[in-house]
C-alpha cells in the first residue's frame, strides 16, 4: 500500500500570498554581458493545501505593470510593446498542474502553466518549504509559512521581444531569464489590510 508523502508546511485549507513580504524576482542578461535584476510588486494568489500534499493547488496572478528594476525609463520600456506589452497583456498568471516530491527534505517540484504576454507555457519550479512563524503584528490570529522557488524561462517561448542585436554580438536582452521567488503564505486573506494601507493588488 502506498501512503501519502510526509507532510511539511501549511495545514490543509486555503492559504493566501502575502505580497508585502514576498519577493517575485527576475534576473535577465543585458547587453550580452550584464545582469539586471527586477521584481514585480503587485500580486495576489491562493494555495489550497490538500490532505495529500501532492494534490495541492496554486494560482497566482501578477500585475505586469508593477515591474520595477529601479530605473524608471528602463521600466517604461520593458512595459512597452517592445517587450511585455502590458497594455494588451496586463496579467501574468501561474496555475499549478501538479506537485512532485523529491528526495531532498522539505523540497518539491511545482509543475504549472505560466501565462505571459498572451502565451501559456509549462514550467517547473524547484521549491522548498523554509519555515513558519506567527505574524509579527497579529500573532494570535495570523500565521505564515515561507517558501523559496527557482526556475528559468525563455522569452522567445512567450513571444517577448529581446530589443534587437548589439554591434558587439548578442541581443539587448538575453533570452534566458532566471526567476527567484521568496514567498510568504498566510492563513488570513491579506486584502482588508492591503486596502487599509492603500496597497492595491
Amino acid at each position: 500500500m502506498t501512503s501519502a508523502p510526509t507532510r511539511f508546511g501549511p495545514d490543509t485549507g486555503t492559504w493566501h500570498l502575502d505580497p508585502l513580504h514576498s519577493s517575485l524576482i527576475f534576473v535577465a542578461h543585458y547587453l550580452r554581458f550584464g545582469r539586471v535584476q527586477g521584481a514585480f510588486g503587485q500580486a495576489e494568489g491562493q494555495v489550497r493545501v490538500a490532505q495529500d500534499p501532492t494534490r495541492s493547488s496554486v494560482e497566482v496572478v501578477i500585475d505586469a505593470a508593477s515591474l520595477n528594476t529601479g530605473v524608471n525609463a528602463r521600466d517604461a520600456h520593458l512595459r512597452s510593446a517592445d517587450f511585455l506589452d502590458v497594455d494588451h497583456h496586463p496579467r501574468i498568471r501561474f496555475t499549478s498542474t501538479g506537485v512532485e516530491p523529491v528526495r531532498r527534505q522539505n523540497s518539491f517540484r511545482l509543475h504549472g502553466d505560466l501565462e505571459l504576454h498572451g502565451t501559456t507555457v509549462p514550467v517547473v519550479l524547484n521549491s522548498e518549504w523554509v519555515g513558519e512563524a506567527p505574524d509579527l503584528g497579529s500573532p494570535d490570529d495570523t500565521h505564515g509559512h515561507f517558501f523559496s522557488a527557482t526556475t528559468q524561462i525563455s522569452l522567445a517561448d512567450f513571444g517577448v521581444g529581446d530589443g534587437g542585436g548589439t554591434p558587439w554580438g548578442g541581443r539587448i536582452v538575453g533570452d534566458t531569464v532566471d526567476i527567484v521567488l521568496e514567498v510568504r503564505l498566510q492563513n488570513q486573506d491579506p486584502a482588508p489590510f492591503l486596502a487599509q494601507i492603500g496597497h492595491t493588488p
